[in-house]
Formats: C-alpha cells, sequence, structure tokens
C-alpha cells in the first residue's frame, strides 16, 4: 500500500521529502522488538520510554523505509505529525481497510464489571445465533478463535487486526472493553462504536493517571460524536451521571431508582443467582441470572439497554442472560461439605465491597477473604482495600498477588496500614499456602472468597512470571473438579 493512501486523512507537520508519499509498503512497525519487513514505522513518546530514541536501530534494520515522526529527525526519510500515537491508529485503520460501519457495535468503559457486560451480550448474541468479535480482559475472540489477551484494550494495531479478522470471517457483532489507558493512548481513535456503556468510576490506575479528574476525563471520551453514537450510563454512579447531564449523545439510563430508562421494580438475590422484575422503558421484563449480587444486576440492565438498544427482542435478551452460567474468574463458586469457596478478579477497594456485600446476606457462619494487591500498581488503592476486608470480612488472609517488581512485605504494609485492629488478620505471603490456611480455618457454613486475580493463571514474582491459578488450587483443596460445580 502507498503511503499517501496509509496516512490519509492524518494532519501532517512536515515531511522530509514528498517522494515518500508514493513508496509501497507491506507492514506497520511501532515497536523496536517486532521491525516488518519493508514497513512504514511510527515513533512515539510514551510514559517512561520514547520510540525516537531507537530511530537509528530501526533504520539500520533495513527494513524500514519512512519514520512518522513527533519532532523533526533530520537524516532519517520522516513524516511529521502533532501526535504519534492518533496516527498509529488511523494509519491502521487503513492499513486493514476497517469502517465502523461494517460492524454493530458496542464499547464498554468503566473501573467495573466491563467484562461482565461483554459476557453477557455476547451470550445474547449467541441465542441469536451471531458470530461476535470480543475484545477484553479475559481473552480476545473472534467467532470461535480464542486469543490470549494482555491487555484489556490491545495497541491500535491489534485493535484494528482483530477487526479485520472478524470482517473475513464475516462476523457483524463486535464488543470491546475499552480501558482508561486505551482511551488515553487513543488505540481505538478513528473507530465509532454504535453504543458506548458507562458502569463506574472508583479508585484505580492511579499510578497512570494523576487524579480521579484525570482518570475520569479518560473514560469521558468515549462518550463524545469522535467515539460514539449512543450512550448508556449508570446514573446512580456519580460520574455516570455528570456523563449523563453533559454528553451531546443519544441517551439511556440505568439504576435502581424509577429515573433510570431501565430499572428495579422488585429483585431477590442468592447464593443461586439472582431474579428481578425490571422496567424497560415503562415495559415490564422479568430476568433470571445465575449471576450473583446488585452489582450484577446493573450490569445485566447495562447488557439489556445495549441489546435493546441493537434491535435485539425482549425475549432472547431474556435467555441471554438466563443461560450465562459462568464468568471467568467472576465470582466463580464452588461448594464442599457446606463451605463455599468465590474466586473472583475483585482488584479494588470498591470491587472488593460490591463483592463482599453479595456474599454477606447469605452466610450462615463466617467469611474469611484471601487478598493481595499488585505491585508497580497504584499504591493508594491498598490501604483501602485492607479497610474494606477488615470492615465486611470476618477472617483476612493477606496474601501475594502479582508483586511484579516491588517488595511483598512492602504491599502488605501498604495494605495493613489501612487495617486498625489485628485481630483475625493472618499474613502468608506465599498464595497457595494462604488459600490452604483459608481452608484450614473454615468450618461448616464458611464462605471463602479469594479475590484479586480470578481468571489469571500466573503470578509475576521479581519480574519472573509463574504459572499459578487460584481455582486449581482450589480443586488440589476440595479434591472435586471445579468446573462441574461452579454456577
Amino acid at each position: 500500500m502507498k503511503i499517501k493512501n496509509l496516512i490519509d486523512k492524518l494532519k501532517l507537520v512536515k515531511i522530509s521529502s514528498n517522494d515518500l508519499l508514493e513508496l509501497d509498503v507491506d507492514e506497520i512497525t511501532w515497536r523496536v522488538d517486532d521491525i516488518k519487513n519493508n514497513s512504514l514505522c511510527v515513533l512515539y513518546r510514551g510514559v517512561n520510554y520514547d520510540s525516537h530514541e531507537s530511530i537509528d536501530l530501526f533504520y539500520k534494520s533495513g527494513n524500514v523505509k519512512c519514520f512518522i515522526v513527533e519532532k523533526e529527525c533530520e537524516g532519517y526519510p520522516y513524516i511529521q505529525v502533532e501526535n504519534s500515537k492518533i496516527a498509529l491508529a488511523l494509519i491502521s485503520k487503513n492499513f486493514f481497510n476497517i469502517n465502523a460501519n461494517d460492524f454493530e457495535s458496542t464499547g464498554i468503559t468503566g473501573t467495573n464489571g466491563k467484562t461482565t457486560i461483554s459476557y453477557l451480550l455476547d451470550n445474547i448474541y449467541k441465542v441469536a445465533n451471531k458470530e461476535v468479535l470480543k475484545i477484553g480482559t479475559v481473552q480476545y475472540k473472534v467467532g470461535n478463535e480464542i486469543i490470549n489477551a494482555n491487555t484489556t484494550t490491545p495497541s491500535s494495531y491489534e485493535f484494528y487486526g482483530l477487526l479485520k479478522k472478524a470482517k473475513l470471517k464475516n462476523i457483524k457483532y463486535m464488543i470491546s472493553e475499552v480501558s482508561s489507558h486505551a482511551l488515553s493512548q487513543h488505540r481505538v481513535f478513528g473507530f465509532i462504536f454504535d453504543v458506548a456503556i458507562f458502569t463506574n468510576l472508583t479508585g484505580d490506575h492511579l499510578d497512570y493517571h494523576s487524579s480521579m479528574e484525570d482518570y475520569f476525563r479518560a473514560k469521558r471520551e468515549l462518550f463524545t460524536k469522535k467515539y460514539a453514537k449512543k450512550a448508556i450510563l449508570n446514573i446512580d454512579d456519580i460520574y455516570g451521571k455528570r456523563i449523563y447531564l453533559a454528553t451531546k449523545l443519544e441517551k439511556y439510563s440505568y439504576s435502581f431508582d424509577i429515573n433510570g430508562d431501565i430499572h428495579v421494580v422488585k429483585a431477590d438475590f442468592s447464593l443461586n443467582g439472582t431474579k428481578a422484575h425490571l422496567s424497560l422503558f415503562d415495559q415490564p421484563i422479568y430476568i433470571e441470572s445465575p449471576l450473583i449480587g446488585k452489582h450484577n444486576l446493573y450490569n445485566i440492565m447495562a447488557a439489556i439497554l445495549a441489546a435493546h438498544s441493537l434491535g435485539f427482542d425482549t425475549n432472547t435478551i431474556k435467555e441471554g442472560i438466563k443461560t450465562l452460567d459462568k464468568i471467568p474468574g467472576r465470582l466463580e463458586k464452588v461448594e464442599k461439605d457446606n463451605i463455599y469457596y468465590f474466586v473472583d478478579y475483585a482488584h479494588t477497594d470498591d470491587a472488593l465491597k460490591n463483592v463482599l456485600e453479595a456474599l454477606i446476606p447469605f452466610k450462615k457462619g463466617r467469611i474469611i477473604i484471601v487478598f493481595g494487591c499488585g505491585g508497580n500498581r497504584d499504591k493508594t488503592k491498598r490501604a483501602r482495600m485492607g479497610r474494606v476486608a477488615k470492615k465486611l470480612a470476618d477472617i483476612l488472609i493477606i496474601t501475594n498477588d502479582n508483586p511484579r517488581y516491588e517488595d511483598p512485605d512492602m504491599i502488605i504494609q501498604n495494605i495493613l496500614a489501612g487495617i486498625k485492629s489485628r485481630d483475625n488478620v493472618y499474613i502468608e505471603k506465599d498464595r497457595k499456602k494462604a488459600i490452604y490456611l483459608a481452608h484450614t480455618l473454615s468450618r461448616e457454613g464458611d464462605i471463602i472468597l479469594i479475590a484479586g486475580k480470578g481468571h489469571e493463571d500466573y503470578q509475576i514474582i521479581s519480574g519472573v512470571k509463574y504459572f499459578f491459578d487460584d481455582k486449581e488450587v482450589v480443586n488440589e483443596i476440595i479434591g472435586a473438579n471445579i468446573e462441574k460445580h461452579i454456577c
């Protein structure tokens, strides 16, 4: 493809030679560890690394024909733009020949709930016999093809590449979780979603964002005409309400209060799931779901609104919700000897609060929680997580999550800073031993919550990645096949 076609719609600042526009290239390069043959290379300034510094390494490979840059690079063939990350997105879109109108698309953002909503929608589409492209935290799925997910939202090149895969398979429905990192780094720039969903905003990623307001600004971008046609918003969340009042998009709301376009009339929760009478645009709709807790009813309402706005009938929506029996690492449950074990991804104080509050009404004994906090991530939430766990659980076992390059002892001390009384608080850095300890301490009627990692099957300690799966450890302990017992 000619470079002039790849950079179509890009605002250029300077070009070292107009002859570059007529060059043909076969690929796009942007990483120094993946230099593609006969490629156009995009250099950008990141948070911790400026790839402009490696321009000579890229050029001496002999595979790069031209550079897209944010600053003048004399001595090299280059085209200067204002923002290279926007450039990479638009170039990738052109390279893969993607038009948003090729898909019925939903983008989901917020601190918690993105993955659950994506799985609910996926199952609704499955009931309707629609193949789906699903992009998110657990995995990327193109029809029946499963691809490992390294990030919630991939790079713009990978994002548009997945859309191309789906297009070649004639897949028309697309669901994508859209992280705040992705929005601030313009990874989905150039794609306009038919529907954008906002779940909630609570303290997380403040290692990356300078403040909660900065975090909110990144999320808010999805609800502009640049990224979406319609907005579906949780107006019980203060940030969702702010977006609802400000957005210029066609908008719909969900709430436990009657002010929501979809809202709760009556709800019954149990450890076996949720039953609820809802009002959808003043029409009654009754749903049943194996998903547990009030927070999941919020997710269900968001999914109903999204599917409804895309034209799916009520019966299909209800069946899709009813038949989704589990979501990887989201309150996955197994019972043995009248003790309930739950594995959940909750890794923020708000997520931990939601999960614990969902379980508390049904405890016959005590709640034992096993949790830690990730290293090299937002440190401000650690004490808050300790405080929430101490307030709502009966026994705390603090352990490693993914310490990465941080000192595990320091992470644990950060958590303990939020805990005033150390009664019934145990420290066991070895996560497997910590889960076994929870089992040892438990008795009939107890609930054991293993939080933080959910679907993840690894731990990173001192920068080394090891296989580790909370569910596999539970399976070991109870001597049963956890997959057969999960509700």
